[in-house]
């Protein structure tokens, strides 16, 4: 999978602990009109808006398993709605063959000609925000992030390994891109957090719960819009269920 391949570079060329930069952001732009959000109220996902299909994906755009930092199956079982939240959940349950574990990642584009009928991609400018409570045992690997076909102008919200409950990792892997390895002084899992990232369009810029922790390169093109909790291989799950909860997703726009 070539986003692998470009997260092996970014942390060659750049794997820095995160300080916040000079000139640091007052804070990140909420006022702006709202060009996409889900607060994921009602009672099952909008497929309209929706697919766990991903060109991302090279099996079938629904698992990966050349890639040996995946281990799950990508499935509508995976998701549910509770209490005004998204729950993702992965699960040893043996989905398909190859594939012992069902995950969870949904797309706004770009799903192999599996929707959604209405598609939506970010654009440079763009204020991308979630709000989150991370998985707590490890073996997990949930990320927001951006996904335009090929993985040339890939941005990570935040990535999360949760062997390490104190790290994120935010990521350009655009050319010239960066990435910061941001240690929190708390369990991030003990507690729900915002993760924003502010896509250039001459930096990008990521906020943690309202306060700017990296700055990196610029951000050109668009991609669609990626929500996951993937499985991670090289550090396996000791259980066999985990489960992370997201408030809401949004995209501002000026």
């Amino acid at each position: 999978m070539p986003r692998a391949a470009l997260l092996a570079t970014v942390l060659i060329a750049s794997a820095a602990v995160a300080a916040p930069h000079a000139a640091a952001q007052d804070e990140p732009p909420t006022s702006w009109p709202t060009a996409f959000a889900d607060e994921f109220d009602g009672t099952e996902i909008d497929r309209n808006r929706w697919s766990i299909h991903s060109d991302a994906e090279g099996d079938r755009c629904l698992g990966n398993k050349g890639n040996n930092e995946q281990l799950e199956w990508h499935t509508w079982n995976a998701l549910a709605l509770r209490d005004g939240k998204l729950v993702m959940t992965a699960r040893k349950d043996n989905p398909e063959p190859g594939y012992e574990w069902s995950g969870a990642l949904i797309t706004t584009a770009h799903t192999c000609g599996n929707g959604p009928a209405q598609e939506f991609q970010v654009q440079p400018g763009d204020y991308i925000e979630t709000r989150l409570k991370l998985p707590k045992d490890k073996g997990f690997w949930p990320s927001t992030w951006t996904w335009n076909g090929n993985g040339s102008n890939e941005q990570d919200t935040y990535e999360y390994y949760s062997d390490n409950p104190f790290r994120l990792y935010f990521t350009n892997h655009q050319n010239p891109g960066g990435q910061c390895q941001y240690q929190h002084p708390v369990d991030l899992t003990q507690d729900w957090h915002t993760i924003g990232q502010l896509l250039g369009p001459d930096q990008t810029v990521w906020f943690l719960d309202g306060k700017e922790v990296c700055r990196q390169g610029a951000f050109s093109g668009n991609g669609a819009l990626v929500l996951d909790m993937f499985v991670y291989a090289k550090i396996p799950p000791e259980v066999t269920e985990g489960s992370m909860e997201i408030d809401h997703v949004r995209v501002h726009r000026k």
